[in-house]
């Protein structure tokens, strides 16, 4: 019908999974990534980055920037 009709365009998705241990619940788990940069975990839902230095490794994205961390108080409670 229409010639330039936007909805007709195709929108290709990749998706990645893979196997690993989760630095922040420490399960031998899988993740899950839309994007090439982002993985999450699937049992405790948190996102993290891969790294492949050798070995791949996932590093937790945190979600504060080191200088909003570094005010909270870390009172080591005995």
């Amino acid at each position: 019908m229409f010639k330039n009709d936007p909805f007709k365009k195709s929108m290709e998705l990749t998706t990645q999974v893979t196997g690993g241990v989760c630095p922040v619940c420490t399960d031998e788990t899988m993740f899950v990534s839309l994007n090439p940069a982002i993985f999450r975990c699937v049992s405790c839902g948190s996102d993290c980055k891969q790294h492949i230095n050798g070995r791949i490794r996932y590093l937790p994205i945190l979600s504060k920037s080191p200088e909003e961390n570094s005010g909270q108080d870390t009172k080591v409670r005995g």
